[in-house]
């Protein structure tokens, strides 16, 4: 009979793989469970016989394993299903969940599975009980109900919105003061997160969120994006999508990171011809061309490499980056003493699974391609970094 049993959350970009399987060894044998179930990528079966092989030499005994392989780490109605399915094999067991190693999404359903189940949570060699409800609450008025805000705070901060919202509908029926508040700052976001700007009504949230301080920012940066008269509309447009691309890659959807990062440049090439020289990238005449102080052998190239499409010339964004090298603008400058570094991203784009091919990206890559993308908008606006901390999304603190 199976009486406890040991949920190991894992990340595939673990690099110390002896120090997490003795830690996890140790575990299970210093605790006596009787089943270890590893969390993660098909990756983790190459876990298996190191696993079994330490635990054997270590401790002389065999150790019984168990898995839950999770194909998709985006659908996160999926991986709450695979978990309650993986539950469900253990019905009268006493099961703890360790999220030591686990991901910010994967630690945010595990949790919530451990309070809706009654589970223990473990983070490194402390062990909670989510039944302690003072543990989770989160609000001054210690009911069941209100413990649920501690799940709705952690997707919140993991820009899982619809989770989130999911949570509050399954505690609160009917709505109280604080579910309703909690729900207008979630359409806010989710909202603002689809590129939805809107002259959104801070009002009610800002004194009823003043655990968020950075609340009244975020209201600011909202006036500013839907107000296209504004001077710094632009340069917040370009601050958002580059957080947007963030926190693509924090959820590690990495596709979705790279085409937002490729549509900042795009974006920045755009403004800056339009700002400095009156040329929209997406209808431009010839003659326009022509006026510019441009030598002619670079003029001439840069006509045969116009995309024509009736009746407009539109220029393609590497077009636009040696248009503006060739009116020696700082954009221009910088995009040409990085061109290989671009050329890679414009390349890895290209292969990515939301456009022509199947690449995978690893969050090293990411990094290295936001870094670069953030360095060209700091060219277009020096204090591009005070309106990206601006436009970033407001966190709980937990």
């Amino acid at each position: 009979m199976v009486n406890k049993v040991f949920f190991a959350l894992t990340n595939h970009e673990m690099a110390d793989k002896k120090t997490f399987i003795k830690y996890l060894c140790k575990i299970v044998h210093d605790k006596g469970y009787d089943i270890m179930v590893l969390i993660g990528t098909n990756n983790i079966l190459n876990y298996l016989p190191y696993i079994r092989n330490y635990y054997k030499d270590m401790y002389s005994d065999e150790i019984e394993l168990n898995v839950l392989i999770l194909k998709d780490f985006e659908d996160t109605e999926y991986i709450f299903d695979r978990f309650k399915y993986k539950i469900n094999e253990f019905p009268d067991a006493e099961i703890v969940i360790n999220y030591t190693h686990g991901s910010n999404k994967l630690t945010a359903v595990a949790m919530i599975i451990a309070r809706m189940y009654g589970l223990k949570i473990q983070n490194r060699l402390k062990i909670e009980d989510t039944g302690n409800i003072s543990r989770f609450d989160v609000v001054e008025k210690e009911t069941a109900t209100k413990s649920a805000l501690y799940f709705v705070k952690k997707l919140f901060n993991n820009y899982d919105f619809n989770m989130a919202k999911e949570i509050l509908d399954e505690n609160y029926s009917p709505f109280d003061q604080v579910a309703i508040q909690f729900t207008n700052l979630i359409d806010i976001f989710s909202k603002w997160d689809s590129f939805q700007y809107e002259d959104y009504n801070f009002d009610e949230l800002i004194p009823y969120f003043n655990i968020l301080p950075y609340l009244p920012r975020s209201r600011k940066s909202m006036k500013i994006l839907t107000d296209k008269t504004n001077k710094l509309h632009n340069a917040y447009r370009i601050a958002d999508l580059i957080n947007n691309s963030k926190r693509r890659i924090d959820e590690e959807k990495y596709d979705d990171a790279i085409i937002r990062l490729y549509r900042t440049l795009e974006l920045i090439a755009e403004v800056e011809l339009y700002e400095k020289y009156g040329i929209r990238n997406t209808d431009v005449h010839l003659n326009e061309l022509r006026e510019l102080d441009i030598e002619n052998g670079a003029l001439q190239n840069i006509f045969k490499r116009l995309d024509f499409k009736y009746p407009k010339y539109i220029i393609p964004l590497t077009t636009s980056f040696y248009l503006l090298q060739k009116l020696y603008d700082d954009v221009g400058t910088h995009y040409f003493f990085n061109k290989d570094k671009y050329q890679q991203l414009f390349q890895k784009r290209n292969i990515s699974v939301l456009v022509h091919g199947n690449y995978k990206y690893n969050t090293k890559e990411l990094i290295e391609m936001y870094d670069l993308v953030c360095s060209m908008a700091k060219v277009y606006n020096r204090n591009m970094p005070k309106f990206i901390d601006a436009t970033e999304f407001p966190k709980f603190r937990i």
